[in-house]
């Protein structure tokens, strides 16, 4: 049975190369069915060689077998566009030379059909040359079927029941391909519209989070420096000089307050610029000592330890995840009421998802603040005791669920917080926690 089960993947894996999900279905499917009709034809061969002497018909069924196969050669050699071609003017030549040589009819229709609609599949993006194959395939029907309608076969007519039988279960196959084939594109345009459906919903949500830090939070701080500049202003009119240094420290920390606002919002906004383009096989450790790099100062101040366990590798795009470290551990230094401070960071592979956990021994969070931490521009302290803007764990999460993945958060008030982060493995994963 694993023997069966090795072949059939190597059959299916003919050709398939990874860069579009429906055409590497298409391919994949041709190869089985093809392998599938190969096999059949040999078979129908070999009961003709054993139980009759009609040379013709054994010479026209492991004709037909080869020329499936030559199928999945060129697949294997990923020569995709001759064996496009192939598919669209040899292979039809099968049923037109079978037709002129030893008759047959039904099961060659149902070839033809299959070949048309197969061919229309293949060429979907070329409308010209595949109008072109098209006509070819359905004269390369007709005009046989015209003729033996008049004349007889060259070599007479040579009718076995079971090659019926075969070749139309065969046929259906090959017909099921384009049923198939529409049936993952359908899927596929699906799952396209609830991704982006989900990306509308989630703008909605940052354009309304926008909107109030438009209307609340960067309104605040600038009633603040209007207020003091009205202060220097009345001062000096009145030529008091006394408190306007006091009030001129005020209207800095307004106008910083709204400058880490307008860069915060900047930064939400550039992250969705990076294009899918940008991604490859990133190496978590090295992306993770860049983080460290640029922590440096924050962990020297505090004399922070990081430890952190062996990562995976992941394709994504490194920028992303260097953002999704950094803010968490520097977070974790920040509060952070310990001597010194301690940030542990593991890795794991399950089934079908690699596990990360940052697990730091600060201040805490109480549990009915989970949700909200996740919110952007929310913070859970006064400026006056740490300093922010609340982007930061929003941007986390806004960045792991590119990659459809989730973050949580478990915690105990005064000892530690642990977030753990999911991201589905892929196929080129290279998970090594």
């Amino acid at each position: 049975m694993n023997y069966f089960k090795k072949l059939y993947n190597f059959i299916y894996s003919r050709g398939v190369i990874g860069k579009n999900k429906l055409d590497d279905k298409l391919t994949s499917l041709l190869n089985i069915i093809s392998f599938l009709t190969a096999l059949g034809s040999f078979g129908i061969f070999l009961m003709a060689y054993k139980f009759t002497t009609d040379y013709i018909y054994m010479s026209v069924t492991i004709g037909v077998s080869a020329v499936y196969f030559v199928l999945i050669i060129l697949h294997h050699f990923h020569q995709m566009r001759l064996a496009k071609l192939y598919f669209s003017t040899i292979i039809p030549l099968w049923y037109v030379s079978t037709m002129f040589c030893i008759g047959g009819n039904f099961s060659q229709s149902i070839s033809a059909a299959a070949s048309v609609g197969i061919t229309f599949l293949m060429f979907r993006n070329e409308v010209k040359l595949r109008n072109y194959l098209i006509i070819y395939n359905i004269l390369l029907y007709v005009l046989p079927s015209l003729y033996v309608t008049q004349y007889e076969p060259f070599f007479g007519i040579h009718d076995y029941p079971i090659d019926e039988v075969v070749v139309f279960l065969l046929c259906i196959g090959w017909i099921s391909i384009v049923f198939s084939y529409y049936e993952q594109k359908t899927q596929s345009q699906i799952d396209s519209l609830i991704n982006t459906n989900r990306k509308l919903e989630q703008k909605t949500l940052e354009m309304e989070r926008f909107t109030y830090i438009a209307s609340h939070d960067l309104k605040s701080p600038l009633n603040n420096v209007g207020g003091f500049l009205s202060l220097i202003r009345r001062d000096i009119e009145k030529k008091e000089y006394n408190n306007l240094l006091e009030y001129l420290e005020y209207a800095e920390t307004g106008t910083l307050q709204m400058n880490e606002l307008i860069e915060g919002v900047s930064e939400i906004t550039q992250t969705d610029n990076l294009a899918p383009l940008t991604y490859s096989d990133v190496d978590l450790n090295k992306s993770m000592e860049k983080v460290l790099l640029n922590l440096k100062n924050e962990i020297d101040n505090s004399k922070a330890i990081i430890n952190y366990t062996k990562l995976p590798h992941y394709i994504c795009n490194e920028d992303h995840f260097i953002i999704i470290f950094q803010k968490i551990i520097h977070n974790a230094i920040k509060y952070n009421n310990s001597k010194p401070p301690i940030v542990d960071i593991s890795c794991y592979s399950a089934i079908d998802k690699i596990v990360i956990k940052i697990k730091d021994n600060g201040i805490g969070i109480k549990q009915k603040y989970y949700d909200q931490i996740f919110i952007f521009f929310k913070k859970l302290h006064i400026s006056s005791e740490y300093s922010g803007t609340g982007l930061g764990l929003g941007l986390v999460k806004k960045l792991i669920n590119i990659y459809h993945g989730n973050i949580s958060v478990d915690s105990v008030l005064g000892k530690f917080t642990c977030f753990e982060i999911e991201l589905p493995k892929l196929k080129t994963t290279n998970a090594q926690g």
